[in-house]
């Protein structure tokens, strides 16, 4: 008599779902693993630690801010996970730095806002797991394009401000920032917001960065109208200046350069005439006389006052255009009331929906806010980013981050 063997229903509908869903879904649903990477230690030939950073104290912090990403991240699916610390612990003399050497250095212009030396933080790089081509085997991604990031005591490395280091505003280190979502207590979130295309609105949000903040003083503060006019007024008397000293000091070299080069020229043609180094002189002389640099001259220096003139007409303007901040800078190399006039009249007008890109800020940081009185390895601010691109698991993660209460251990850590 043959055997019958009944499997359980249970079984039975495992089986049937497997078989069901496709390789998309199953990328989706695959468990995670998790990798330590090795930590990243910057400003050094190699990926050891420097002898002369001492990181015993940062340690703790960063193990809470670890234990914080893994408990987020339990039973996550869709990705192959790493985690790692960063150390930006330099050792420069900062006080006998060039003023363009590392001029997009993170660490450099945080110390030179702040007066506080380097920052730490840690990563964990998600590697997607994903199918292509109607292929029914998932792959997982080689690089990664999206992370969470915790950061200590820097806000230029959290993505959130751009052009740093390439403005100053009386005095002060200018640049921009995302416009700020909301806040809730000392909780700042911030959003960045772009279309790839025209079809592109399910993952129109491509970065999250949260700050979190040690105390109820604001991390920036606007730069307004006024400060960046009358800025840019003494900023007109530099470019003339210095543009002046660059046509001036052009032509000579160039002058220069052609009687040596005429000397060679004697030297090494054998047919050479009069009538030869008349007809190079000429040439040259077209594009390089005492006339020409006189005119170049005078059109730099009309330019530069029209456009001081110009300045000078805007800041006559109501008190409350006046104290308004702005969104971005002057745009171009040089100076003329041309290219003031197309700055200005684009001031008030947005090109684009905030639900399709998020807008800008000018600021400054607050001088109130960080005490470079304490050491790099005391928390005063911690960063939150998460890069999430157009994949679908960071849509999870953002989901997972941002509940109700789940920063309160990364609070905590400034509460210390």
């Amino acid at each position: 008599m043959k055997k019958i063997i009944l499997l359980p229903v249970f079984y039975l509908l495992i089986v049937q779902v497997s078989f069901g869903q496709d390789c998309i879904t199953r990328a989706a649903n695959k468990p995670s693993t998790l990798v330590r990477g090795q930590d990243e230690f910057s400003n050094t030939v190699s990926s050891q630690k420097p002898a002369t950073w001492n990181i015993t104290k940062m340690k703790p912090h960063l193990d809470n801010a670890e234990s914080w990403i893994k408990s987020r991240l339990t039973g996550f699916t869709g990705a192959k996970l790493l985690y790692s610390n960063e150390y930006s612990l330099d050792p420069i003399d900062f006080t006998n730095l060039p003023e363009d050497a590392m001029s997009q250095s993170y660490t450099k212009q945080f110390h030179r806002s702040t007066g506080i030396k380097g920052y730490f933080g840690c990563k964990m790089r998600f590697y997607a797991y994903y199918c292509y081509d109607n292929n029914n085997t998932i792959y997982t991604e080689d690089e990664s394009g999206s992370f969470i990031q915790v950061v200590f005591n820097n806000v230029f490395a959290s993505g959130l401000c751009d052009e740093v280091g390439v403005f100053t505003v009386n005095g002060k280190p200018a640049f921009r920032i995302f416009q700020k979502n909301r806040s809730e207590g000392r909780i700042d979130f911030y959003e960045q917001r772009a279309k790839s295309n025209v079809y592109d609105t399910i993952y129109t949000s491509k970065h999250d960065i949260i700050l979190i903040r040690n105390s109820d003083k604001p991390v920036f503060i606007p730069v307004i109208r006024k400060e960046y006019l009358e800025q840019m007024l003494k900023d007109i008397e530099i470019y003339k200046t210095k543009r002046k000293d660059f046509l001036t000091g052009n032509y000579k070299n160039s002058l220069k350069t052609f009687e040596e080069e005429m000397k060679i020229y004697k030297s090494m043609d054998k047919s050479y005439t009069p009538e030869k180094e008349a007809k190079r002189r000429k040439w040259f002389n077209e594009d390089n006389n005492q006339e020409k640099l006189d005119k170049d001259v005078k059109k730099l220096e009309d330019d530069a006052n029209s456009a001081a003139k110009l300045i000078v007409q805007y800041l006559g303007k109501s008190q409350e255009w006046l104290s308004r901040s702005f969104n971005t800078f002057y745009p171009f190399d040089s100076y003329s009331a041309a290219g003031l006039s197309a700055y200005f009249e684009k001031l008030d007008i947005l090109t684009e929906s905030s639900e399709d890109l998020t807008g800008t800020e000018v600021v400054t940081l607050n001088p109130a806010y960080f005490n470079n009185k304490l050491s790099n390895d005391v928390p005063q601010l911690i960063s939150v980013h998460l890069a999430k691109g157009s994949y679908p698991h960071m849509l999870k993660v953002s989901k997972l981050i941002k509940q109700a209460g789940v920063l309160a251990p990364l609070e905590a850590i400034l509460n210390q």
